[in-house]
C-alpha cells in the first residue's frame, strides 16, 4: 500500500508540517507493518507517517529509509534501517525530486545552492 505525505512544495525546505495528502486503503489492523521511505531528513514526516499507520493497530511497525539526514533531525526519530547516511545535503535524481524535476536521474546527486530559491 501507499501512503502519499507532502511538505516540501517547490522548495528545499518544509513549508508546512507533513500533511497527508494520499490515505492506505489495506485493513493494517494485527499485521506486521515495514514503512519504507526514500529519505529521512527532519524526522517529522516518519513521525507523521508511524502516528497514522499506529492509529490502524497494525501487530508491528519497523522503519526503513535508503538514506538518513541526521543532521537535520529536529525529533531525535530513529529508522530500525538506514542504507545509507549523507551529510546535510539537498539531494536529488535516482526517484528524488526538487519541484517534480531531476526524479528521473539515474543516479544520485546534490542540487547546486545557485539552484535553490
Amino acid at each position: 500500500d501507499c501512503l502519499r505525505i507532502s511538505s516540501y512544495a517547490n522548495s528545499t525546505t518544509a513549508q508546512s508540517d507533513p500533511r497527508i495528502t494520499g490515505s492506505l486503503k489495506s485493513d493494517l489492523t494485527g499485521r506486521h507493518v515495514l514503512l519504507v521511505d526514500d529519505i529521512l531528513d527532519t524526522g517529522k514526516t516518519m513521525h507523521a507517517a508511524c502516528e497514522e499507520i499506529r492509529s490502524l493497530h497494525p501487530r508491528s511497525l519497523r522503519t526503513c529509509v535508503f538514506l538518513d539526514k541526521p543532521e537535520r533531525r529536529k525529533n531525535g526519530f530513529l529508522a530500525d534501517w538506514a542504507g545509507f547516511t549523507i551529510p546535510n545535503q539537498f539531494v536529488i535524481g535516482y526517484g528524488l525530486d526538487y519541484a517534480g524535476r531531476y526524479r528521473e536521474l539515474p543516479y544520485l546527486g546534490t542540487l547546486p545552492e545557485s539552484a535553490h530559491p
